[in-house]
């Protein structure tokens, strides 16, 4: 096998490796999501010792950052770069339109005049 092979062969491997992790995440917050984890009396309300602890969200919150280190980072960059364009996007929107709204002001009353139907 060549250097090259190898390196492929070992990237596959750990791939491979991290899909299993995230696929035993999955099934447990599908587990979770499906009752096997006991709800409190009152839905998901936190413990009154204080302790918010949530297996279910733990699960899915692995599985996010099991999924994110599949992501190459430049394509994390850009699709970060394209959240923050859209964002502004949707920002200038709402100013132009907030602008709009205080332009127009109240609405004047002027006088009213009384149009003889015949």
């Amino acid at each position: 096998m060549t250097e090259e092979n190898e390196s492929t062969h070992e990237t596959m491997r750990r791939l491979e490796q991290r899909l299993e992790q995230a696929s035993a995440k999955a099934q447990r917050l599908t587990e979770a999501a499906l009752g096997a984890v006991p709800l409190p009396p009152a839905g998901f309300q936190a413990p009154e010792d204080g302790a918010a602890h949530d297996p279910g969200l733990d699960a899915l919150l692995e599985t996010v950052r099991a999924l994110r280190e599949l992501i190459p980072s430049e394509l994390q960059r850009r699709l970060a770069e394209a959240l923050r364009e859209l964002l502004v996007a949707m920002r200038a929107l709402l100013d132009w339109y907030i602008e709009r709204l205080e332009r127009r002001g109240p609405e004047t009353t002027g006088e009213v005049e009384d149009i003889p139907i015949l």
